[in-house]
């Protein structure tokens, strides 16, 4: 016989890895297979035929996580410790799960060897007609109004309209495809064993109905929801709104033996990183970057919304790079770029055409000068005319509400001594595109997709200049989506970017 190491990858997020390790155990023993096991290591002594066939099972039975996956399998020639006790299966198993779900199946709706308890108005659910009947009743009930459910991650509301600060959960994968704009390779994180949250942005039709553009999707967490959700597809309800109700009464309570993954949000990009809607508590923002940041030479770009912006090169120490304080505020924007007789002029053509908007600007009260590059991109958005208001997030959400992939491009320049943004080309690029007619959505993309490419150019010159081989990348402004998307455009493979791996950001 030979020695077969099935290895794993595990990120720590989880406790899933022992409960991985006792399925394959279990299975193991039940082929009469010696076993041996490590923390991310299964060992298998096996004919190669049942070798393959135990892979075989673990790929129909195993379900697949992001915390937890299969990396190869090696033959391995280590001493090693046998083991040949029986192990107790973890209720982990998919394919019973698809077996309770299946109309076709014996043991559709039979819930004893699924739930510890299962009950619809507080009557114990005890047979597949019983919850049959109770299934189709919530689902009545949900077709006009709420329900509230006591889920494994707590009790929740669901209804069929949208409530405040609500969340949507999608009874399948295809009503997800069919009403949000995440691309097929992103939305099948939804569907892994620790069933996140995906911030996510709607098709346009349906941005009406749910009242906003972006939304945070998931699938049902636990069977208890899947339960509930197959009902739900065969009365046309293909999503719901859920809302957490810890004061709320249950109607519908469960609980399930499988154990379910505490609630993670993430931004997903196009490539498939996964970024997580994580913070964790620092002093300040070089605290925070210390806790994870590389030791060797690498470039800092911290972003944040409110905090000040850091650009930073590491060599034994970090340095900054370049400088982004600025005024930032419109009458002082309109100054710089009536900088010089062609600034001017544009701004006399930019004044005849919007009069209103540039008094307004031209009373605009004064405030402080920021270090903070968003706050410069919210007093651009003023002078544009896109924003009445000091919003840092108005930027992201017009430029998530473009359907193309392409915007006009936007002049992001530095000045020299100190290295620093120079505002006045971006100003006079931007002013002259709006001039010509350019709508908010299609100028703001254009703008963070101009940004994107400058800071691309930003790292490879580190790169170049400082033999800086990585860029660390970190702040909550990586997690808006369509910045995301961009910025892994444009930065330069010779330079690879790092994101954290325990937290995006951090509160004081």
């Amino acid at each position: 016989m030979t020695t077969f190491a099935f290895k794993f990858k595990s990120t720590g997020t989880t406790e899933l890895a022992p409960l991985f390790m006792d399925f394959m155990a279990h299975h193991a023993h039940a082929q009469g297979l010696p076993y041996a096991t490590s923390k991310e290591v299964f060992y298998l002594k096996a004919p190669l035929k049942k070798a393959e066939n135990f892979a075989t099972e673990l790929s129909q039975r195993l379900p697949l996580a992001f915390s937890f996956s299969f990396t190869g399998i090696e033959v391995a020639k280590e001493a090693l410790k046998w083991q040949e006790q029986e192990v107790a299966c973890p209720p982990i198993d998919i394919s019973h799960a698809k077996d309770f779900l299946d109309p076709t199946h014996k043991d559709f709706c039979a819930p004893k060897a699924h739930f510890k308890s299962l009950s619809y108005h507080n009557q114990e659910l005890t047979t597949p007609a019983k919850v049959q009947e109770a299934m189709q009743k919530a689902v009545q009930a949900l077709q006009v109004g709420e329900l509230v459910v006591q889920t494994s991650r707590g009790v929740i509301a669901l209804s069929p309209k949208p409530q405040n600060n609500s969340s949507v959960l999608f009874m399948d994968l295809a009503s997800v495809l069919s009403v949000t704009r995440l691309e097929p390779k992103s939305a099948q994180v939804l569907c892994v064993y620790e069933k996140p949250t995906i911030c996510t942005a709607l098709k346009e039709v349906f941005v009406k109905e749910f009242g906003r553009l972006e939304i945070d999707a998931l699938l049902p967490y636990d069977l208890g929801l899947a339960l509930l959700a197959h009902f739900a597809l065969e009365k046309g309800l293909s999503y719901l709104f859920l809302s957490k109700a810890p004061q709320s009464i249950p109607t519908f309570t469960y609980v399930c033996k499988a154990p379910s993954t505490p609630e993670q949000t993430y931004s997903v990009a196009q490539n498939g990183l996964m970024l997580a809607h994580k913070r964790t508590p620092a002093k300040d923002t070089l605290d925070f970057i210390q806790q994870e940041a590389p030791k060797s030479p690498h470039l800092l770009i911290y972003l944040n919304f409110e905090r000040p912006s850091c650009f930073w090169v590491y060599q034994e120490g970090y340095k900054q790079l370049l400088s982004v304080e600025q005024e930032t505020h419109p009458q002082a924007l309109l100054a710089q770029l009536q900088s010089n007789a062609k600034g001017r002029k544009l701004y006399a053509n930019y004044k005849q055409a919007f009069p209103n908007l540039c008094a307004s600007l031209e009373q605009a009260p004064i405030t402080p000068p920021s270090s903070n590059l968003l706050d410069f991109l919210a007093g651009l958005l003023q002078v544009l005319g896109f924003s009445q208001t000091h919003n840092t997030h108005a930027i992201f959400e017009l430029a998530t509400s473009f359907l193309r992939n392409k915007g006009p491009r936007v002049d992001f320049k530095l000045t020299k001594e100190p290295l620093s943004l120079n505002p006045s080309p971006t100003l006079k690029s931007a002013v002259s595109y709006t001039l010509g007619g350019t709508d908010a959505p299609t100028m703001c993309f254009g703008i963070l997709d101009s940004l994107a490419e400058f800071l691309g150019n930003v790292i490879y010159d580190a790169h170049t200049k400082f033999s800086c081989n990585q860029v660390y990348l970190c702040g909550e402004v990586f997690l808006q989506k369509v910045f995301l998307d961009l910025c892994l455009q444009y930065f330069p493979k010779e330079c690879p970017a790092l994101f954290p791996t325990n937290a995006m950001d951090y509160t004081c």
